[in-house]
C-alpha cells in the first residue's frame, strides 16, 4: 500500500509538472503537448511555486519506512530536488529578472525540428502550432520581469535577432517538403513581428531601468552549496579550485617539457591548435567521425557497458544559441521516445579560418568523449532508460557534469588518443574547469565583474574573448553550475576509491562505471548509498 502511494505521488507531480511545461514534456518525449506553450505569465510562476511547496511537504512527510531500497532514494532525491527548486524560484527568483522567453521559443521549436519521432509532416503541425501560440506567450511573458539585469536583457537582445535565423530554416525545409507552407510562413512572419516588438519593448521599457547587479551574492551562495549536500562552504569550495588551478597549471608545465623541453606553454599551445581542419563542414565531418571511434573504443575496452537502441547525432549549432554556447553542448535522448536519441551540437567558430583553432584535432578528441561516449550521451540515455520519473526529473549536475568531465582523463588512461599533445590539450581543460570554480564562487558571490571574469579565462586558459564572453555570459545565470564540473569529477573518483576498497576482487571499472550511470545521475549526496549496498 505505502509504494502504492507513493508511485501515485510522484505520478501527480510528474504529470502535473509536464502539463505545465509543455516544452519540458516534448524533451520528456510526451507528444501530446507538442503544439502547446507554456503560460508565460508572472501568475504561473507564483503559482508553482506554491505547487512545489505543497509537493514538498507531501514528499518531506511520507513514511518511507515501507518502500524499497530505490523507492527510498526516490523519495529523498524528491525531497532534496524541490528543495533546490524551491530556492532557485523563491529565493534567487531569476525568472522575474530574466526575460529569456525567446529562447523558450527556439528550445521548443528545436526538438519538433531536429529529432525524427515522428514523420517531419506531422512535427510540421506541431511547429505550426507552437508558432502561432508563441507570440502570446512572449507578450505574456512581459509581466513577470519587474527587475531586469542589463547583461540578461544584452543577452535577450540577442536570441531575439538570431532567431530568425532558425525560422527561415523552418520554412525552407516546409517548402521542400510542400508540407504546411502557407500556415508556416504565415505563422513565421507573425512571429518575425513579434520579435520585432520584444526587441522594441526589452529597448525601450525593460533597458533604461535595468541593473548591472546579476550576483546572488556570498549569503544565498552558501545556501545553494548546502541545499546541494556538498562538504565545502563557500571558501572551501573557492580555496578548493585555487589549489586545484594551480596543480593544474604545474601538470601543463610537465607536459609542456615531454613535448618540447626548451619551449614556452604557449608556443606548445599555439602549435598543437594550428593542427585543424580547413573548414568548418571538415571540422564537423571529424566530430562526426570521433564520436563513431569513440562508441566503438568504449566497448571494445569495457569502459561501460553500451545500451540497446540509441544513437547520438552531431550538428551545428542554431544561431539563436551560439553566444551562450560557444563551443558544444549535448541534448538528451526523450525518456519516453521509442528511439534513445542524443543531439551533439558544435558551435561555428566566428572569425575565420584562424578561429578553426578551437576545433583542433586534440581538442576534438577530447570534447567527443565529454559530450558524446562515454559521458554525456551514454550517461543521459541511461537516465532516460531508468523507470524511475523522479530521477529523470531531478538530477545532479555535479554528477551529469563530473561524469564527463571524469571521461575525458578515464578514456586517456586505456589509451584513447593517448598522446603527449592530447593530455596537454586535456589538461588545458582542466585548468578551464579548474578556473571555473574560481569565478562561479567569486561571480555568484558579487566579488569579480563581468569583465574581470572574461579576463580571467583569456589570460588563464588562452580562451578567445568572443568565446571567453558567451561562456561569462551563462555563467550569470547559472549560480553553482561550472563548479560542477572539476568538483563532480574529483568525486567520482573519490567513490570510485571507495568502490575498490568495498568491493575487493570483485571490483573492475566496468563494474563501478555501470553502476553509477544506472543510478540515473544521482546527486553525488546519493551515490556512497549505491556503493554500500551492491
Amino acid at each position: 500500500m505505502s509504494l502504492e502511494k507513493f508511485n501515485l505521488l510522484t505520478s501527480s507531480m510528474f504529470n502535473h509538472l509536464m502539463e505545465r511545461d509543455p516544452v519540458a514534456a516534448t524533451f520528456m518525449g510526451l507528444h501530446q503537448f507538442d503544439g502547446e506553450m507554456p503560460d508565460g505569465s508572472r501568475k504561473r510562476y507564483l503559482d508553482e511555486i506554491g505547487s512545489t511547496r505543497r509537493y514538498l511537504s507531501e514528499f518531506e512527510g511520507f513514511d518511507s519506512s515501507g518502500l524499497p531500497p530505490d523507492k527510498v532514494i526516490d523519495r529523498d532525491l524528491a525531497v532534496h530536488g524541490l528543495e533546490l527548486r524551491l530556492f532557485e524560484d523563491e529565493t534567487l527568483r531569476t525568472w522575474e529578472a530574466m526575460p529569456d522567453a525567446v529562447n523558450t521559443v527556439g528550445d521548443a521549436l528545436f526538438p519538433l525540428f531536429t529529432k525524427d519521432f515522428a514523420p517531419f509532416e506531422r512535427r510540421l503541425l506541431s511547429i505550426a502550432e507552437r508558432l502561432e501560440a508563441s507570440p502570446k506567450f512572449l507578450e505574456d511573458s512581459k509581466s513577470r520581469i519587474t527587475r531586469p539585469v542589463n547583461i540578461w536583457v544584452k543577452i535577450a537582445e540577442e536570441t531575439s535577432h538570431q532567431l530568425p535565423l532558425f525560422l527561415d530554416t523552418i520554412a525552407s525545409a516546409a517548402r521542400s517538403r510542400d508540407a504546411e507552407v502557407r500556415r508556416i510562413e504565415t505563422a513565421v512572419e507573425k512571429l518575425r513581428s513579434s520579435l520585432a516588438e520584444y526587441e522594441e519593448w526589452l529597448s525601450r521599457e525593460l533597458k533604461p531601468k535595468a541593473v548591472d547587479n546579476f550576483a546572488i551574492g556570498p549569503e544565498k551562495f552558501e545556501k545553494l552549496l548546502q541545499i546541494r549536500g556538498f562538504d565545502f562552504n563557500r571558501q572551501q569550495m573557492l580555496e578548493f579550485g585555487e589549489s586545484a588551478f594551480r596543480a593544474e597549471k604545474l601538470r601543463l608545465e610537465e607536459i609542456g617539457r615531454s613535448i618540447d623541453p626548451g619551449a614556452p606553454i604557449e608556443r606548445i599551445k599555439e602549435k598543437i591548435r594550428a593542427d585543424h581542419p580547413a573548414t568548418f563542414d571538415e571540422a564537423l565531418s571529424l566530430v562526426q567521425r570521433t564520436v563513431t571511434e569513440a562508441r566503438e573504443y568504449v566497448s571494445q575496452h569495457n569502459f561501460a557497458t553500451l545500451p540497446n537502441g540509441e544513437s547520438l547525432i552531431v550538428m551545428e549549432t542554431p544561431g539563436y544559441m551560439r553566444h551562450i554556447i560557444p563551443f558544444a553542448a549535448y541534448f538528451s535522448p526523450a525518456k519516453f521516445d521509442s528511439r534513445k536519441v542524443g543531439i551533439y551540437i558544435t558551435t561555428r567558430p566566428e572569425g575565420g579560418e584562424k578561429a578553426l583553432e578551437e576545433l583542433n584535432y586534440a581538442s576534438v578528441s577530447n570534447t567527443a568523449v565529454h559530450e558524446g561516449y562515454p559521458g554525456h550521451h551514454l550517461q543521459l540515455t541511461y537516465t532516460a532508460l531508468s523507470p524511475s520519473l523522479i530521477r529523470n526529473l531531478f538530477q545532479g549536475t555535479e554528477f551529469v557534469e563530473g561524469w564527463a568531465h571524469y571521461c575525458e582523463e578515464a578514456m586517456k588512461n586505456i589509451g584513447w588518443h593517448d598522446t603527449p599533445e592530447a593530455r596537454f590539450m586535456q589538461t588545458i581543460d582542466l585548468i578551464w574547469r579548474a578556473a571555473r570554480i574560481v569565478i562561479d564562487v567569486k561571480l555568484s558571490s558579487g566579488e569579480m565583474s563581468f569583465d574581470e571574469a572574461v579576463d580571467f579565462l583569456v589570460k588563464e586558459t588562452g580562451m578567445s574573448k568572443a568565446s571567453a564572453t558567451g561562456e561569462i555570459n551563462r555563467y550569470t545565470y547559472t549560480p553553482g553550475y561550472q563548479l560542477s564540473y572539476y568538483l563532480g569529477k574529483y568525486l567520482i573518483k573519490k567513490f570510485r576509491q571507495e568502490a575498490m576498497e568495498r568491493w575487493g576482487d570483485q571490483y573492475s571499472d566496468k563494474k563501478f562505471h555501470d553502476l553509477i550511470l544506472r543510478s540515473g545521475g544521482l546527486p553525488s549526496r546519493f551515490l556512497h548509498r549505491l556503493i554500500e549496498n551492491q
